[in-house]
Formats: C-alpha cells, structure tokens, sequence
C-alpha cells in the first residue's frame, strides 16, 4: 500500500509535467518527454524506488520495482475493462486509470454525465442487480449538491459507483476493482 501513495505522488508530479509537455511541438514536445522521464525516474532512484516511467500520447504509465503498474490520463476506456461492467452511454469520459497491485487488476473511469444523474444511477442499480450489494445511498446536501452512491461486488470484482449532482453539472467516477 505505501508503494501505492508513493506512486499516485509521483503520479501527480508528472501530470504537472504533462502540462508543459504538451504545451510544446514536435520535436521539442519529445525531448521534453524524454527529460522529465528521465528526471523522475532518477528522482524516485535517489529515493530508494525503482520506477519506469512512459509519458505516452497524454498518459502517465508508472511500474515500480515488484511490477506493480498504474496508468493514468487519455479518455478511452481501458482495453482490458471487464466487460461484466458496463459503460453508460450517459457518460462523457474525461479520465481513465488503471493500475495493477499485487497482481490485481483494478480501473477507474471519470466523466460527466450526460442526462439525468438519478437515471444513471438508477441505470447501475439495474446493470448490477445480481450481485452483492454493500452499499447504497443517496444524499441530498441543498445548495452543496446530491450525491448517488452505489457499491456492488460478485466473486470476481468490487464496483464503486459514484455520482455527484450540483446545478447542471453532473460528474461519475465509476471503479472496479479485482477481488
């Protein structure tokens, strides 16, 4: 786990970077890349760590020294999402992670919500009413906006649904994890 929060910091150091990267073109976008690649992973080598970064195409892909890997950025669905989850048509991604720990698979999607928030929720509800429910709730905070919450688990994974309400703005971060 403390290999984790040592990768989402890194993680967060190399989005900032990514900012500048991308700011560039062409050649100098690639030596840039390459620099801040380089860079970190020294950073993370004086600091005991052995990480391989891949700034690639907006994504932030990290593997620490016991494989571990975490990939963050780009607005596609992972390739390897499982398909026993599905993806709303309601949902605009704007984010995906995946990471790998222990051997475990787990991906995050975040977006806006294009329609009605409590039809979505609803919509999961109904997707994934086989399996185990763990929680459920819905919060109604007034001026500070509405929250759906819906978790779910089957054998092989945990799925956390998570939409939030407020005025005409409406956003889901939508994770699955392996058990």
């Amino acid at each position: 786990m403390k290999q984790t929060k040592k990768i989402t910091l890194l993680a967060a150091a190399i989005a900032l970077c990514l900012m500048l990267v991308f700011s560039l073109g062409g050649c100098a976008q690639k030596l840039a890349t390459t620099m801040i690649e380089k860079a970190i992973e020294k950073s993370a080598a004086e600091k005991g760590e052995d990480v391989d970064i891949d700034l690639d195409e907006g994504e932030v892909n990290i593997t620490d020294a016991e494989g571990n890997e975490m990939s963050i950025g780009g607005a596609e669905i992972p390739e390897d999402w499982p398909s026993v989850v599905p993806i709303s048509n309601d949902i605009e991604l704007q984010s995906s992670f995946s990471q790998t720990t222990d051997g475990k698979k787990g991906w995050t999607i975040v977006g806006n919500v294009n329609g009605d928030a409590q039809g979505l929720y609803d919509y999961y509800k109904n997707e994934l009413s086989g399996w185990n429910e763990q929680s459920d709730f819905v919060s109604d905070q007034g001026d500070d906006g509405k929250t759906y919450s819906f978790q779910t688990s089957n054998d092989q994974y945990f799925v956390v649904v998570w939409i939030f309400e407020k005025d005409d703005e409406k956003s889901i971060t939508l994770s699955v994890n392996e058990q």
